[in-house]
């Protein structure tokens, strides 16, 4: 029952708080559906075939036309928004010419949805007060998963992050979304000063657990490829290390027998079938990618050719972000893809690099949200190489904040160092542009 207050409290909050307070409220509730899932997390109570999300959805939507909004008239910002308004394009095109729509059609919903509120958020998403709420509501709900994962496999004796995945993802999907909240969780720790900072260090032992009950390599070892830039970034590297260490110290109490043995077959890849399966899939991709170079065979299109193109069975999915997306809408596809995670790095990394020094509490946490969202991408980045993750949400809403969150703090009223106003987004301007 109280799932269900919880969950009319958000929609009201969501929809009737758009129209009078501003879209923003149902943007900030539409992402934390679009993370937390409730509707898998609570499927034991909440009625079943209620679109949450929709609703808060078309009220932030529909609002957004009653609200001015603020242009920065930045060109990183719309050299970032232009790719991804050319792979949204890209990957239309691929549906439109899909070998088969029946198939494609359902994808491409999900791909449509994630599009429709990355353009709106991005045209609504101002100040770094909304920044701040979006990357806090991440983390919280990430945690909160966590936290239930936990429960569940201590107080009930279930390992349904391994078996059931999360959130219609399977146990690999779900464990690097788990993932990427570990450095966020670190970095806005680090950002606050305030006691109850301690409350974010806090879940990333429960993120930790939660990756290593999904079993999936690819989430272990894309935070183990994080974790030397997560040291890099820290203010007190002593203080990181420390982490770390104690960290290492829990992972034998955290992680059995068999989630050790599951890490370190790694290393025997060659004789693992799962991994031999992947590499055929890959293999079969880039074949036919290269014979479909433009606009692919459609979008989750190439999941039916695999087998004929040297896959181990009928059906395999790719387990590749980039080469699914290559094979099904071509290599500008993927190209446009890149050039946006690209593009939200290095708005962020030049962000870093500007204000690292600065003395104003405001710069220090955004400098610190900057350094999770950069670390985020990485553990992303490199996990979605073996992971089929397109019409994931989590990294879209990455891609947003990166590219969003430095010119909000540049164009607060009171900017941190408003002598360098001009500069900074000049020099940011030309660090992001193509």
């Amino acid at each position: 029952m109280k799932q269900i207050v919880f969950m009319s409290v958000l929609l009201l909050i969501g929809t009737v708080g758009s129209f009078l307070r501003g879209p923003f409220y149902g943007i900030a509730v539409y992402y934390l559906f679009a993370v937390l899932r409730p509707q898998y997390l609570w499927e034991w109570t909440l009625p079943p075939n209620v679109q949450w999300s929709f609703f808060v959805a078309i009220a932030a939507i529909v609002s957004s036309f009653f609200y001015p909004h603020k242009d920065t008239g930045s060109k990183s910002l719309n050299t970032g928004s232009t790719a991804m308004l050319l792979f949204a394009a890209w990957v239309t095109f691929s549906f439109i010419f899909a070998d088969n729509h029946d198939v494609a059609y359902q994808p491409y919903i999900e791909y449509l949805k994630i599009f429709i509120m990355f353009f709106f958020a991005l045209r609504i998403v101002s100040n770094f007060s909304q920044m701040k709420i979006l990357y806090v509501i991440t983390v919280i709900s990430l945690g909160y998963i966590s936290y239930e994962l936990n429960f569940l496999y201590f107080f009930n004796a279930r390992l349904d992050i391994y078996h059931n995945g999360y959130g219609g993802l399977d146990n690999n999907g779900a464990g690097l979304m788990i993932a990427t909240g570990i450095p966020m969780a670190y970095f806005l720790w680090q950002g606050y000063r305030r006691w109850w900072r301690w409350l974010f260090l806090a879940l990333i032992p429960l993120m930790l657990h939660a990756v290593l009950m999904s079993y999936s390599r690819g989430a272990m070892i894309s935070l183990v490829v994080a974790t030397p830039l997560l040291v890099m970034r820290s203010v007190n590297k002593k203080q990181m290390i420390a982490v770390l260490l104690c960290l290492s110290m829990l992972v034998p109490f955290l992680a059995g027998k068999e989630i050790r043995e599951r890490f370190f077959s790694v290393e025997d890849y060659q004789q693992d079938d799962s991994a031999q399966s992947r590499f055929d899939s890959w293999k079969a991709a880039v074949k036919i990618a290269v014979d479909h170079p433009v606009f692919g065979v459609g979008v989750r299109n190439a999941n039916l050719l695999t087998y004929q193109y040297g896959a181990d069975m009928e059906g395999r999915t790719i387990h590749s972000l980039y080469l699914q997306i290559a094979a099904d809408s071509g290599f500008p596809a993927v190209g446009f893809l890149l050039a946006s995670f690209f593009l939200a790095w290095r708005t962020s990394r030049f962000f870093q690099k500007q204000y690292r020094h600065s003395a104003s509490q405001d710069c220090v946490l955004a400098n610190n949200l900057a350094c999770g969202i950069e670390s985020a991408l990485v553990v992303f980045c490199f996990g979605a190489s073996f992971l089929s993750l397109e019409t994931f949400e989590l990294p879209y809403l990455l891609i947003l904040i990166g590219l969003r969150l430095p010119l909000s703090v540049i164009k607060e009223e009171n900017p941190c160092d408003t002598s360098e106003l001009s500069e900074i987004e000049n020099m940011a301007n030309e660090a992001c542009s193509t």
